[in-house]
């Protein structure tokens, strides 16, 4: 019998770390599968053949002036590839513009169609939830809760669990940490993420840093680490922090450590956290540690966002445990000032108080909750049997990391 054949498709760097451990964990279950994707150096690194790199479609963006030409030519070539490639399946993995694009183009091609990380349409544009029906044949969805949505709506849907689960680096050890970075470990220490994008930095970190005297003033020698983004030019993050500690007075300007490529470390070594909307704080909640959220927009985008989200809480936390009640405090929009953020912030070096103790117990659940195994090796399994492959019975190892 001729070896199986699976295309795969991601257009950023995270979804081509998650496509990496997919394909790791497919090809220990069943080797010969013949595997092309466009990708970049993480499915290149497990020998998949690249019919393009996706560094760019980051880069371009999907819905920039050059974006949409970009993509559109791209789409072209995956389509004429796969006539000659001819695969049994093609997994998507996240970026839902430009894969539900391309899921509506493969189906009508007669493709079987499989999506893993699917879009968050129970967060925005509930509508997209049709176009899955009509032109994906199994999702592999993250969070607990989105199994029983996609049932409802008569999609073909296993929950495989988050792949943030089990993949996260262990806590960083507190103590070689502060040696690192000139901190005294028996002080509390408060770490600032206020974003990847320009837009956030401008927006939320003149606000963060604000708010830093203020917190000083009741909470005396608390350590500030400020988290830079990868993603964020230097020159512009330098600018723009100076900018921020000008408007303060001399003598309030806190002292400030900035780290590089050390979030998980600072998440898991930080008393309280302060963060932008996003993946980070979830990864916040697996490492146990208090936060409070801050989200704002320019007022005329804010405007937009709220006729289009129709959640009342944007953080992942509060999402998987109770966003009626929820778990974590979040500042938006013009509630993002340096005195609501300190009255957030305070609490937090508490781990007594009723707030921090409630935290503590939603971030327990969540852990138990995402916790069902690798979602990687879940996929794969996954993937084999809509390949008609029963995968073997020995469990792919899983690798260690942030799992209770």
């Amino acid at each position: 019998m001729a070896a199986k054949r699976l295309f795969i498709i991601t257009g950023d760097y995270s979804g081509d770390i998650h496509a990496a451990k997919v394909v790791q964990a497919l090809r220990a279950l069943q080797p010969d599968v013949d595997i092309a994707a466009v990708g970049g150096l993480h499915l290149r690194e497990q020998g998949v053949e690249l019919l393009s790199d996706q560094s760019k479609m980051g880069r371009v963006g999907f819905g920039s002036v050059l974006g949409a030409p970009y993509h559109y030519f791209l789409g072209m070539r995956i389509l004429r590839f796969l006539e000659s490639f001819r695969p049994d399946a093609v997994l998507l993995i996240d970026y839902g513009v430009f894969n539900l694009h391309m899921a509506a183009q493969l189906k009508k091609r007669g493709y079987k169609v499989l999506y893993f990380i699917p879009p968050q349409v129970w967060a925005s544009r509930k509508g997209r939830i049709q176009k899955i029906k009509a032109n994906v044949d199994h999702v592999f969805c993250i969070f607990p809760f989105e199994e029983a949505l996609y049932q409802s709506h008569g999609i073909p849907v296993t929950y495989v669990g988050h792949p943030l689960v089990g993949q996260l680096p262990p806590p960083a050890n507190r103590q070689a940490f502060c040696r690192e970075h000139g901190l005294d470990p028996t002080l509390p220490i408060l770490g600032l993420f206020p974003g990847s994008r320009k837009l956030e930095i401008d927006y939320l970190l003149p606000q963060v840093i604000a708010s830093l005297p203020l917190i000083l003033q009741q909470q005396a020698h608390t350590q500030f680490v400020l988290a830079k983004a990868g993603s964020l030019n230097q020159d512009y993050f330098n600018q723009r922090l100076e900018a921020a500690l000008q408007r303060l007075p001399r003598y309030q300007r806190p002292v400030i450590k900035v780290v590089e490529n050390q979030n998980h470390a600072l998440l898991s070594v930080a008393d309280a956290l302060v963060l932008a909307s996003g993946t980070v704080t979830l990864e916040a909640a697996l490492y146990d540690t208090p936060m409070v959220l801050i989200y704002k927009l320019h007022p005329l985008v804010y405007q937009v966002a709220m006729r289009i989200v129709y959640l009342p809480c944007s953080g992942l936390p509060n999402i998987l445990t109770d966003m009626k009640y929820p778990i974590i405090q979040e500042l938006w929009q013009d509630a993002v000032t340096p005195e609501q953020i300190r009255d957030a912030v305070i609490p937090l070096f508490d781990p007594t108080l009723p707030q921090v103790v409630r935290q503590k117990a939603g971030f327990k659940q969540i852990r138990q909750e995402l916790n069902i195994g690798e979602a990687p090796s879940n996929v794969a399994k996954g993937i084999l049997q809509q390949l008609g492959l029963q995968p073997p019975a020995a469990p792919v190892p899983e690798t260690q990391g942030v799992t209770n």
